[in-house]
């Protein structure tokens, strides 16, 4: 392979801080940041599986509540004496907690929503912003989206949300362009993941009420596209990491602004 080729996606000497990285879609971020070279670390309520996961890629790990300013900013920080300091931010963190019908939904789930799946956004952003534009070599962050914020299926707290990252992610783009920091989105799709497969089989309490209010919400339309995705599959935690990893690369030097929707053709339909 050409040398110059390769070298697009090679994240030497890069330090990236990736949250909510204790399981799922954001362990396999890490994992595939890190097998890049990336020094990366995990800011994750759960320190237990962020350890974990930063013990297999030899990384490093924080206890980060990414709903607190304070909280998130000492995580930015951290991850700013790594190394030469963060030039990556991914702000994966976010919660399928208040899924369902607004009927079900209080105004705390609804907040609470909100906070983990939106707000936490700025949290991060906004230290990991002022740090990478006071050293004046551009950066790189990269939002945590999904098809939920595209086409309304899960829950009207959730949905909103996501539908929030999207446009943050656009607004922050053009906000940070100046200084060469490039915002994008990453949309998954249908990605089965340990938290929801737990919850499916009984090991951990339903994020919404099993028995919720008539809504056409998680419903038979959205059966029906998850059970029609055009590739005929269901995606895997790694090709949604594939996808940060492009827009954290400089194999993606001239995107900034945009939402990849990762989901084998699930918003098609």
């Amino acid at each position: 392979m050409n040398t110059k080729i390769s070298e697009l996606l090679n994240l030497d000497d890069k330090t990236a801080l990736v949250t909510g990285g204790a399981t799922g879609i954001g362990a396999s971020i890490a994992e595939t940041l890190a097998a890049a070279g990336a020094r990366v670390v995990i800011a994750d309520i759960n320190l237990e599986g962020a350890n974990l996961v930063s013990s297999k890629i030899d990384g490093h790990a924080i206890e980060t509540d990414v709903t607190d300013p304070v909280s998130a900013e000492a995580a930015v920080n951290f991850a700013n004496t790594i190394g030469e300091g963060i030039s990556i931010l991914v702000n994966n963190a976010g919660s399928y907690h208040y899924a369902g019908s607004i009927l079900d939904q209080s105004h705390e789930s609804w907040t609470s929503s909100m906070s983990i799946n939106l707000e936490s956004m700025f949290c991060c952003a906004k230290p990991a912003a002022e740090i990478m534009s006071s050293k004046g070599s551009g950066g790189t962050i990269v939002n945590i989206a999904s098809v939920d914020g595209i086409l309304p299926c899960l829950g009207t707290g959730y949905d909103t949300a996501k539908a929030g990252v999207i446009h943050f992610t656009r607004t922050l783009a053009l906000d940070l362009a100046p200084h060469q920091i490039r915002v994008n989105a990453v949309s998954p799709g249908n990605i089965p993941v340990p938290t929801l497969e737990k919850m499916h089989s009984g090991e951990i309490a339903h994020f919404w009420p099993k028995e919720s209010s008539k809504t056409g919400l998680m419903g038979p339309m959205m059966k029906a596209r998850s059970n029609n995705i055009p590739l005929g599959r269901k995606g895997k935690t790694e090709e949604i990491a594939n996808a940060v990893l492009f827009l954290s690369s400089s194999a993606s030097s001239y995107i900034t602004g945009q939402n990849i929707v990762v989901d084998g053709g699930w918003t098609l339909i």
